[in-house]
């Protein structure tokens, strides 16, 4: 089968560590190449080319914008209209083109904005089906822009032929905002084997925690910073967090570690690769998802795979999980105050106390079985 793959999420390399959204949409294809399909993914343009994997046919949707997401434009600005103006008339001719081109059996619109449009005016110009696949993070931003948000949704679902979202609560919110039955579908990815003892374990005798997501204020990386500010000195003093994460308030933050001087027990850096994050989980005592507004994040699944308990905010779809399956520690509320006080609880057990949640959540979270939903829908 011949399939297409609209995206405005895709690695520029294998490993690349920019999103893990992106990650997710190269694992999904790879697992739709196993199994003998032909993928054209059609993401939008980078200022440097992609290199693809084996195999892979990549046909980028111009965009003048070079390295900067799509999605980062202000789109209450009307100096941004046209912009976006100009890759919609663009990017539209590319995805029909490459419909006829590939002779393609399938369009998946990964996510339902900008790629659910470009589903739309494909569908309106060849009367072809296509599916929409959401994401939390471009449902929450489109119907947050007066008048056009909620219709623009409702337009881009309401055509497409299958309606699909990574979190059991979004889900709901797309069948309240579009009428359309929406089904759920785990987003995660394959990760490499830890190095394991090829590598030293890192601080000893301490609790390591792992922060791995953008530093965005939706991702609570300031919120996960005060709270450790919190901590009574003595477990702060037995404790380690790692952070790792692209963003614009990375600058905030080091100012924020510098003022209460918390050096000495956080570590700021930038983005992180699969193989180093392999190691990381695989080292880590817990991973911390401190984010004020979340579906179910892909470093969740990450963390399940590698046995690595969870320490978060009780958002989105990760409060019933985490506490049907005890595979971590859940905070109260989305304040510091609470995640300081689930972050002294956590570091009062051990990993070990959490294996059976882990393993047996992990395997709700498998590429194979996504894309065999996908495939049999």
């Amino acid at each position: 089968m011949n399939i297409q793959i609209i995206t405005s999420s895709y690695p520029a390399y294998p490993e690349d560590p920019s999103g893990a959204a992106g990650l997710f949409v190269r694992a999904f294809t790879l697992e739709l190449q196993k199994q003998g399909h032909q993928v054209v993914i059609q993401p939008v343009a980078r200022k440097h080319e992609y290199t693809p994997d084996d195999g892979m046919v990549i046909e980028p949707l111009p965009w003048q914008g070079g390295d900067r997401e799509l999605a980062s434009l202000n789109l209450y600005s009307p100096f941004n209209w046209f912009t976006v103006l100009i890759f919609f008339l663009k990017a539209r001719q590319k995805v029909i083109q490459a419909h006829k081109q590939y002779k393609i059996d399938r369009t998946l619109c990964m996510w339902a904005v900008p790629s659910g449009l470009l589903g739309y005016f494909m569908s309106k110009s060849l009367n072809k089906p296509y599916d929409v696949w959401a994401l939390g993070s471009d449902i929450w931003r489109i119907r947050k822009i007066p008048l056009l948000g909620r219709f623009l949704l409702k337009k881009i679902i309401g055509r497409a032929d299958r309606v699909l979202a990574d979190g059991l609560g979004l889900c709901r919110e797309v069948q309240e905002i579009s009428g359309r039955q929406c089904e759920f579908l785990p987003s995660s990815r394959v990760l490499p084997s830890p190095h394991g003892t090829d590598k030293p374990a890192c601080n000893m005798g301490y609790t390591n925690l792992l922060f791995v997501g953008r530093y965005h204020p939706n991702k609570g990386p300031d919120l996960l910073l005060q709270a450790i500010q919190r901590l009574p000195q003595p477990i702060q003093a037995k404790l380690h967090l790692k952070m790792y994460g692209l963003g614009t308030m990375k600058s905030t933050l080091v100012d924020f570690i510098n003022a209460h001087q918390l050096d000495h027990c956080v570590t700021i850096d930038d983005g992180i690769c699969a193989n180093a994050l392999a190691d990381e989980l695989s080292r880590a005592d817990f991973l911390i998802i401190p984010s004020r507004i979340e579906s179910i994040p892909v470093i969740f699944s990450d963390a399940l795979k590698m046995g690595t308990p969870v320490i978060a905010t009780p958002v989105g779809d990760l409060q019933p999980l985490i506490a049907e399956h005890q595979c971590g520690v859940l905070a109260d509320d989305c304040t510091s105050e609470s995640l300081a006080k689930a972050i002294e609880k956590a570091c009062s057990c051990v990993k070990e106390d959490f294996v059976e949640g882990t393993k047996k959540l992990s395997k709700r979270f498998q590429v194979s079985e996504t894309v065999n939903k996908w495939l049999g829908s």
